[in-house]
């Protein structure tokens, strides 16, 4: 039971922000300190990356059971059970000196967090009108966009003075804050009139057989596997090989994933004019250009910063266009289905972009060359989705409207 059901809006609004983006920033806070885990673990740089490619499957999971189990339980004991699991595994990430140990709990770590990622949406849709919804979602979802930049900044501040395990323990800090909030003032708001959503499989097998949602969680995947590269293989290309301090590494990837912020707000600007599905093709034809770059800039001029930064950079605006362009556009035909629409639709994100990371890491060689061909060839997956599923999937939807 809630023990408080009436909090301002500025309370909601700051304890949903922590509960949503916890998991993001448990991504990108300890990327400074890959290198330094490594040595300090006596593992491979091959095996820290895991604990970044296993995240996303565990977050891939994660999203594919909390929406259900939250229908059927409550978002409340859903939402405490996960984010108890969280700081467990941040726990256990603190203090492991074993780097199969770190990789397990990482994967229990994404699960659990990523619970609030999924919950603090649903719970906001639950509790407020749409103009307040639409407000409280903005701001989410730009505090998102700026903790690519944040994070990692952060984790090399906490890294240089403290070392790495520090990073884990303010992760720690926060899991638990945000365990202590939810149950000291998050009510639950579920409706008392929902009935549990029956034969969820069967419904999700629908939606994987329906073209017009294929389409967008397929190119959503893609799109963000031409990003996810650079996540997975830059601390240790621009601090092992460019000799980067965990400082500058963390400044340099603040300004590639600026690009994001740009394309985000071309989104916003030209999104309700032209329309998802033309801001997706625009995205397209950006994200080609800068993998095509990438390919070129890093063969002719390898262990230079800016032949990675550059054309990352355009990659960068590409995704920030196309996730929002293909977020709006997926739920649009699916009405009364579109929570679980949107929880499967994510965990196909996620499950494109675990497979990505577990082919870096077979075989990355600590060289630029598995960045710039997995981009490449995730960039042209993307323009195939595009090109190859239109025809279907406006006819798929034209039935559903």
């Amino acid at each position: 039971m809630s023990k408080n059901t009436s909090l301002p809006l500025w309370a909601w609004g700051s304890i949903v922000l922590l509960l949503v983006c916890l998991s993001r920033i448990s991504i990108d806070i300890y990327l400074p300190s890959l290198p330094a885990m490594a040595d300090a673990l006596h593992a491979s740089d091959a095996q820290l990356q895991l604990t970044l490619s296993l995240f996303m499957a565990g977050s891939a999971a994660s999203m594919l059971a909390c929406g259900p189990l939250a229908d059927r339980y409550g978002r409340r004991p859903v939402l405490l059970a996960g984010t108890g699991i969280y700081v467990l595994a941040s726990i256990v990430c603190t203090v492991t000196s074993d780097v199969h140990v770190l990789i397990a709990a990482r994967v229990l770590q994404a699960f659990g967090g990523c619970s609030g990622t999924i919950i603090g949406r649903v719970m906001v849709r639950d509790r407020f009108d749409p103009a307040t919804q639409a407000r409280m979602l903005g701001r989410i979802s730009m505090v998102m966009g700026l903790s690519p930049i944040l994070a990692p900044l952060a984790g090399s501040v906490l890294d240089a003075a403290f070392g790495w395990r520090a990073v884990f323990g303010v992760l720690c800090l926060l899991g638990g804050l945000s365990l202590g909030l939810i149950a000291a003032y998050l009510p639950e708001t579920r409706p008392v009139d929902t009935a549990p959503q029956a034969h969820t499989l069967a419904l999700y097998r629908r939606l994987l057989g329906d073209a017009y949602f294929l389409r967008y969680a397929l190119a959503i995947g893609c799109v963000y596997c031409t990003y996810f590269p650079f996540i997975a293989e830059s601390s240790v290309l621009l601090q092992r090989g460019m000799q980067l301090s965990p400082g500058a590494y963390a400044l340099v990837f603040a300004l590639t994933v600026s690009g994001y912020i740009a394309g985000s707000s071309l989104f916003r600007a030209l999104g309700p004019r032209l329309g998802a599905e033309h801001m997706l093709g625009v995205a397209v034809l950006i994200n080609v250009a800068g993998a095509a770059s990438l390919l070129l800039a890093g063969s002719l001029a390898p262990q230079h910063v800016a032949s990675l930064v550059a054309p990352m950079l355009l990659v960068m605006v590409s995704v920030g266009m196309a996730i929002p362009a293909c977020q709006l556009a997926v739920l649009q035909p699916y009405g009364a289905q579109a929570g679980s629409a949107s929880g499967l639709f994510f965990f196909v994100q996620m499950a494109i972009t675990a497979a990505c990371g577990a082919l870096l890491a077979a075989i990355t060689d600590g060289s630029e060359k598995p960045l710039l061909w997995v981009t490449a060839a995730a960039s042209g997956a993307f323009a195939a989705v595009w090109l190859l599923t239109k025809s279907r999937a406006s006819v798929t939807a034209a039935t559903l409207t």
